[in-house]
């Protein structure tokens, strides 16, 4: 009779609602309590005609079995601790051994106790426990005298023994596997939560990051413009009374920089609508990338991407795309350069990105300085990936560095 609430059942984690675990060993609390009930009265039953201590105490060590199982079994709260398992299978099986001596009438109660084994003892202890069990119950048919076992019985027993421990490790390794099973999904689950806050949190980020962009455009662009624009009106305002000619040439080069920066504020704008790497190749984004850059700034820009580039995470090559993409934007807007190189390198643990240029380099202290949101912009996207970006510049050009673990 096996119990279901056994340890390795506990530690196997199977995906069943708890009460039902719990109606099937209220079940077997009440079947095992029956027994020994049961093999009480059969005793008395059985020797009604002629009573004697020896009856009466196997019935009394038979309730007290039961009893023994409702304190350490049934009240015993679950997990059963291994002090009561103990203290229940060593103390029952003794009283069990002893009624037993007294009269062997009660020898079939050991089957309880072998079947109770297999559903409330872990691995480890159900194969020796079950094959005392086994030996006492030989011993008990026996009458104590291993030398009266016929040897049929001994091979009956021991095919019983054999063929209970197969079942047992059978159905140990459905649970276990089922276990593990659970636990996998548990896991795949939590995973994909993970997942998709990420996701939405890089949504989130690169929204931030679009806005600061613009942000960092419209300052660069649209913003010293105006300002000029302002100066000059005020200019045109003034030499209008004393000097109409200068004036109007002042007026010429209003209209060019207006013309500017309505160009400028037209690149903001499709950078704005730019959509980010999505399904595209990072290889075939970044070479489409550096052929529109260079057309339309007249910059010879090489660009090389090694094999691998379009096995990175989703993450990884939306991250080195947006740097490529600012990097780029940044020497066209800024450098002056007649030259770029972008290059890819896929290492064995890093991916790394460089991106060089021979125009006027980047200022001291380039980040830090007021309107400069695209460079704070990248830092922050690799570093987030736990990545290094490197600056550095001087009069003869410019250089971006990042490197990206992979794992």
């Amino acid at each position: 009779m096996t119990e279901p609430r056994s340890s390795h059942l506990a530690d196997s984690e199977l995906p069943i609602p708890a009460q039902y675990f719990e109606l099937y060993g209220r079940f077997w609390d009440v079947a095992s309590l029956l027994i020994f009930s049961l093999a009480a009265i059969a005793v008395l039953i059985a020797n009604a005609n002629e009573l004697t201590w020896r009856e009466w105490m196997v019935a009394g060590l038979s309730i007290a079995q039961g009893l023994l199982y409702f304190f350490c079994i049934t009240r015993g709260g679950w997990p059963i601790s291994r002090r009561n398992l103990a203290l229940y299978f060593v103390g029952g099986v003794c009283m069990w051994g002893l009624s037993c001596w007294l009269d062997p009438f009660t020898w079939w109660l050991g089957f309880t106790y072998f079947g109770q084994m297999f559903g409330l003892l872990p691995l480890r202890a159900v194969m020796p426990g079950t094959a005392i069990v086994t030996i006492l119950i030989a011993l008990i048919t026996s009458d104590w005298n291993l030398r009266q076992i016929p040897l049929g019985a001994v091979i009956g027993f021991t095919f019983q023994w054999l063929g209970g421990m197969t079942i047992f490790l059978f159905i140990s390794g459905i649970i276990r596997t089922s276990g593990e099973r659970a636990k996998l999904i548990a896991k795949l689950e939590a995973a994909q939560k993970e997942l998709e806050l990420a996701h939405q949190r890089d949504t989130e980020l690169a929204t931030l990051q679009e806005r600061e962009r613009l942000a960092r455009d419209l300052h660069d662009s649209l913003g010293h413009a105006l300002v000029a624009l302002s100066v000059q009106l005020e200019a045109i305002q003034r030499l209008y009374k004393v000097d109409p000619e200068r004036a109007s040439a002042q007026v010429d080069e209003l209209k060019t920089l207006t013309r500017a920066s309505m160009d400028d504020l037209r690149r903001s704008l499709a950078g704005l609508r730019a959509p980010g790497l999505g399904e595209r190749r990072l290889s075939e984004a970044l070479q489409t990338l550096s052929v529109d850059t260079g057309q339309r700034a007249h910059l010879e820009i090489t660009c090389y991407v090694a094999e691998g580039a379009n096995q990175l995470s989703p993450t990884q090559a939306e991250t080195l795309w947006r740097v490529a993409q600012e990097a780029l934007a940044n020497i066209e807007r800024h450098s002056s350069a007649r030259t770029a190189e972008l290059q890819l390198e896929i290492e064995s643990n890093s991916a790394k990105l460089s991106i060089k240029d021979d125009g006027l380099g980047l200022p001291h202290d380039a980040e830090k300085q007021p309107g400069h949101y695209g460079l704070r912009g990248m830092r922050e996207r690799v570093e987030g990936l736990g990545g290094t970006l490197t600056l550095t510049g001087n009069g003869n050009g410019s250089c971006v560095d990042v490197k990206l673990p992979i794992l």
